[in-house]
C-alpha cells in the first residue's frame, strides 16, 4: 500500500517534470523557433491531443499510441507525431482554399515506444509541413528551414543527412522485385548486415546495387556520390535521382549546401515517406536531431490527394546539445513594503525581470533564495535607490535605471 500510495504521486513512466531553468531554456527555444517559421510565412496549427484510431494508419505509430476509449466506446489515440493530424487537418478544413498550405506547430507527441529505455513517452516537437506542392523547390525550402532553425537556436556543429526512397526502391523494383519488401524493411530499421544476408540470395549484378548503393555517403558537393549513384539509375531509380539533383540545385541557391551530407541508404523509418528523406544530426548526441521527407500519398486516405514535405524537431534533444548559455537576468528584490512594490513595478517598467518577496530576508538568507531561483542579482530598497549586488557579491547603492542597465547587460 506504501509503494501504490508513493507511486500516485510520481510522473507516469517516459514522463518528467521539467523544472527552471531547462523550462526557461525550452520556452525560449520554442519562441525563436516559432519566429523563423513565421519570417519563412509558415501559419501555426493546433490540433487536438486525441484523434481517432482510424486517422492513424502507419503501423509504427498506432503500435507506439497510447489508446482510451470515449464514452460511445471508440477507440482513441493519444497523437504519437503530427504529420498525418495535419493531414486530417488541411483535408477537411482548408480543401477550399488554394493550395500550397505552408503549416507549422510546437507540441507535444505522446509514444509509448521506448519507455523504461531512457526515451521518453512525452515528447516536445516543432515542425513544419508543406501540403499541396510537387516541386523538389519545397523540399529544399524545408530542408533549409531546417538548418536555418538550427542555427539560429545557437547550434554549430550538426549535419542534415539526405536521401531518396524513391531511388532505392526503383532499382530494386527492376533489379531485384522479389525481394524489394524485405530489403526495404531492412534498410528502413538501419540494418546492413541484414541487407547484405538478402543480397547474397540474389543474382551477382543486383547483389552488387543492393550493397552499394546504402553505402554510397559523402558531402553533397562532392559530385563523385551522384557518379556513383547513376550507375544505379534504372527504371523509377532514374527520375529519382533527377530530383535529387534539382533538390541540392536549390538547397546550394539556399546557401546550405555545406550542411548537406548524402546518404542513398537512408529512406525513413516511416512507410509514408515517397521520395526525399532527411535526417539531422549534432556532435555528441546518438540519436537523430530531426527528421522528415516527402510524402505525397498520405493526403489521398483523407480523400484530398496532394503531394506534401515536412520535418519535425525533436526539442528536448535540441536543448541537450545548445552550447550552455549563462543566468537569464533575474532580480531578487526582497522586503521594503510599499516603496518595495513601487521599485520593483519601476524596474519591470525598464524590462528587468522582478522576483518581489514581501519577507525582509537577511543577506545569506536572500542569496540562498536567490540560488534557488537561479536568480543572479538581490537588491534591498534604499530610500528612492537600491542596494544592488550579484549573488553571492558585495552590495552598492545605485539608481533605479543604474540597477536596470546592471542587471540587463550583465
Amino acid at each position: 500500500m506504501v509503494h501504490e500510495a508513493r507511486r500516485k504521486f510520481t510522473t507516469t513512466p517516459g514522463t518528467r517534470d521539467i523544472l527552471p531553468p531547462e523550462s526557461t531554456r525550452l520556452r525560449a527555444v520554442q519562441a525563436k523557433i516559432r519566429e523563423r517559421f513565421r519570417l519563412f510565412g509558415f501559419r501555426e496549427v493546433v490540433t487536438p491531443v486525441l484523434e481517432y484510431a482510424e486517422v492513424i494508419e502507419e503501423p509504427r505509430l498506432r503500435d507506439a499510441a497510447f489508446k482510451l476509449f470515449d464514452t460511445d466506446n471508440q477507440t482513441l489515440l493519444l497523437r504519437p507525431e503530427m504529420t498525418t493530424p495535419i493531414a486530417r487537418l488541411v483535408s477537411r478544413r482548408l480543401r477550399n482554399l488554394p493550395p500550397p498550405y505552408k503549416l507549422s506547430y510546437v507540441l507535444p507527441a505522446y509514444r509509448r515506444a521506448g519507455v523504461g529505455r531512457g526515451q521518453n513517452a512525452e515528447l516536445y516537437q516543432a515542425g513544419v509541413e508543406v501540403v499541396g506542392s510537387a516541386d523538389p523547390q519545397a523540399d529544399a525550402e524545408v530542408i533549409s528551414l531546417l538548418v536555418d532553425v538550427l542555427q539560429s537556436a545557437g547550434l554549430e556543429d550538426f549535419a542534415v543527412a539526405l536521401g531518396q526512397r524513391r531511388f532505392y526502391g526503383g532499382y530494386l523494383k527492376r533489379a531485384a522485385p522479389e525481394a524489394e519488401a524485405r530489403v526495404l524493411q531492412a534498410l528502413a530499421d538501419k540494418d546492413l548486415v541484414e541487407v547484405d544476408a538478402l543480397s547474397r540470395s540474389l543474382p551477382d549484378a543486383a547483389a552488387a546495387g543492393v550493397r552499394e548503393i546504402p553505402r554510397l555517403v559523402g558531402p553533397a558537393s562532392d559530385a563523385a556520390i551522384l557518379e556513383a549513384a547513376a550507375r544505379y539509375a534504372v527504371g523509377e531509380a532514374e527520375p529519382a535521382l533527377e530530383n535529387l539533383r534539382r533538390v541540392l540545385e536549390h538547397l546550394e541557391a539556399h546557401g546550405c549546401l555545406e550542411r548537406i551530407i548524402l546518404d542513398f541508404g537512408l529512406i525513413g523509418r516511416l512507410g509514408y515517406y515517397t521520395g526525399t528523406v532527411f535526417e539531422a544530426y549534432a556532435a555528441g548526441l546518438g540519436f537523430t536531431l530531426a527528421g522528415g521527407g516527402r510524402y505525397d500519398d498520405l493526403l489521398s486516405r483523407f480523400e484530398l490527394p496532394l503531394p506534401a514535405t515536412g520535418f519535425a524537431i525533436s526539442l528536448e534533444r535540441l536543448l541537450s546539445v545548445l552550447p550552455e548559455r549563462g543566468r537569464e537576468p533575474l532580480l531578487v528584490l526582497a522586503g521594503g513594503g510599499l516603496r518595495g512594490t513601487a521599485l520593483a513595478g519601476e524596474l519591470r517598467g525598464r524590462g528587468v525581470p522582478v522576483l518581489h518577496l514581501a519577507e525582509e530576508l537577511a543577506p545569506d538568507r536572500a542569496a540562498e533564495y536567490a540560488r534557488s531561483v537561479d536568480a543572479g542579482w538581490i537588491a534591498y530598497p534604499a530610500g528612492d535607490e537600491l542596494k544592488l549586488t550579484r549573488t553571492g557579491g558585495e552590495f552598492e547603492v545605485v539608481d533605479v535605471e543604474t540597477a536596470a542597465r546592471q542587471v540587463l547587460t550583465g
